[in-house]
């Protein structure tokens, strides 16, 4: 008795199915009618009402300057610093361009992407063209007012290290001089025995003197050139490229989403006429 109940059922659910396949079949003009509206009516609105003149967003990114693995800057205070007025107008001033500050400001984004040294600038407006050479411009702005204390630094590792190779030079020089003295007095036989031993003495001594300055200062300037192969300047990481496409209006997707829009209203407008017309029989 369950399974026919069972069968039952189920056959009742074949034929609900199949009533509603059959609704969609019979209306399908309409169903299609609407969805051909939908799109139609999203993408004249896409191009004439929602945005009269299309969006372009440029976006380059570049690496700050480290030393020892530290950025020169406070990335934080930077991007601060990079929608500031005094920024921007120094920017606006570089290009001649006519509008002010806070014009700018809403055009551009910028961030620091996590875990990294490297600085995203993001610019939108309605020339593809504009939009490359604002990020391009902001970019190189920004660059040449800080890349002044990545270089002074580098400057001040550079003049030591120029330092500890003249003085590593000169005690070459002495250590040289100390093996010819020393060779002389053991050649010579004007000096007694006494007296070459005591010269030997003090000249081994300052030899010694001489090789451990000489190996400390090596160490110093290797140390030097090791952590100076490591520092980083600024770098741009990609350059700016002209978008063919515009990010708004995204007439693709607004067409998407109007046709399944007008499918989901076709289908239920199908039903409704299917309900109505059986209603009034």
């Amino acid at each position: 008795m369950e399974a026919f109940k069972i069968m039952l059922k189920m056959q009742e659910e074949k034929i609900d199915l199949r009533d509603y396949i059959n609704v969609l079949l019979k209306r399908k003009r309409i169903i299609i009618l609407i969805f051909l509206i939908a799109i139609i009516a999203a993408a004249m609105a896409s191009y004439f009402t929602i945005s009269p003149s299309p969006i372009y967003k440029s976006s380059t990114t570049f690496s700050v300057a480290q030393i020892d693995g530290r950025a020169v800057i406070n990335i934080t205070e930077s991007l601060e610093i990079m929608k500031s007025s005094v920024f921007l107008n120094e920017v606006i001033n570089r290009m001649n361009l006519e509008i002010n500050a806070g014009q700018l400001k809403s055009q551009i984004e910028v961030k620091n992407l996590k875990g990294t040294n490297f600085i995203e600038i993001s610019v939108v407006d309605n020339s593809p063209e504009k939009a490359k050479n604002l990020a391009e411009n902001i970019t190189e702005v920004f660059i040449r007012q800080n890349q002044g204390k990545y270089r002074e630094k580098v400057k001040l590792v550079e003049d030591r290290l120029k330092t500890l190779e003249e003085q590593i030079s000169e005690l070459e020089k002495n250590i040289e001089m100390i093996k010819k003295a020393l060779k002389g007095i053991a050649a010579s036989k004007e000096l007694s025995e006494g007296e070459r031993q005591f010269q030997t003495s003090l000249l081994l001594s300052s030899s010694i003197t001489e090789r451990e300055l000489y190996n400390t200062l090596t160490n110093q300037a290797n140390s030097l050139k090791v952590s100076l192969k490591s520092y980083e300047d600024f770098k741009i990481i990609n350059n700016v490229q002209i978008l063919v496409s515009p990010i708004k209006p995204n007439i693709k997707l607004n067409i998407i989403i109007a046709g399944i829009l007008g499918l989901f209203i076709g289908v239920f407008v199908a039903f409704f006429m299917e309900f109505w017309q059986k209603g009034k029989s």
